[in-house]
């Protein structure tokens, strides 16, 4: 063998040689961390929020006339005239979530109401009797307790409910009376409310709102009208949270 074959033989060797090693050195990469799991949302903290609500229910009136010199008997009638309208307002409040899963909290909320009940009566195609109450306001100061699926949260609340309500009765195209009044009562539900984001959240709630009976009319000559305010209520809200 010559020396030309022997030197490109001993390079080639080399050569193979280096790149065998040097493959042999080669530190493969660490795989990349897995990203971190997003921190679980908290119900924790204050908002304030604006609802719409559809309201239904029943006006019960009761009237009792009681003569000077009480014969006849004292004469008792009842009726219920249907109810329905509209609220909308705003709410605000502080929830405290305990454990990861249970949550305590306290909101208060005021609206303004559409809410009424009407009655007329006619003879002969002429109206003799027109009457109509109102519910004007509505506001409620309620504890409420629920659990919570991350961003979803089923709660219960209840607690103490006020209005103003107003009557009016027109006889022959003349008014009889008209009063308002401040009422107190309470009130009990249920509902929903979903996170969208860590600052908005959605709901929906229902509500029995009793704001008790109480006397609208003494005609001073022993006939009297109490109402009794009750009703239904099912409410959309949006939150916002700090």
């Amino acid at each position: 063998m010559n020396s030309f074959s022997i030197s490109t033989f001993v390079a080639a060797l080399l050569v193979t040689t280096g790149a065998a090693i040097a493959a042999d050195t080669v530190v493969s990469e660490a795989p990349p961390a897995p990203p971190e799991a997003p921190a679980a949302f908290s119900w924790t903290g204050f908002y304030v929020g604006g609802f719409g609500t559809l309201a239904v229910g029943d006006m019960e009136y009761g009237t009792r006339q009681i003569f000077a010199d009480g014969n006849p008997p004292p004469q008792i009638g009842n009726f219920d005239v249907s109810a329905s309208g509209f609220l909308g307002g705003i709410q605000a409040g502080y929830d405290w979530q305990m454990n990861d899963k249970w949550v305590v909290g306290a909101v208060a909320d005021i609206a303004g109401s559409n809410y009424s009940a009407s009655i007329t009566a006619s003879s002969n195609g002429v109206e003799f009797l027109d009457g109509e109450s109102k519910l004007k306001y509505l506001g409620t100061v309620r504890a409420r307790v629920g659990y919570a699926w991350d961003r979803a949260l089923l709660y219960a609340h209840g607690g103490l409910a006020y209005g103003k309500t107003e009557h009016r009765l027109d006889l022959g195209g003349t008014n009889v009376f008209s009063e308002s009044q401040t009422r107190t009562g309470w009130t009990v539900g249920a509902g929903v409310e979903y996170a969208i984001t860590d600052r908005i959240s959605f709901g929906t709630e229902y509500a029995f709102v009793d704001l008790g009976a109480k006397q609208i009319l003494d005609n001073g000559e022993g006939l009297t009208i109490n109402d009794d305010v009750d009703l239904h209520t099912l409410k959309a809200f949006v939150n916002f949270r700090f």
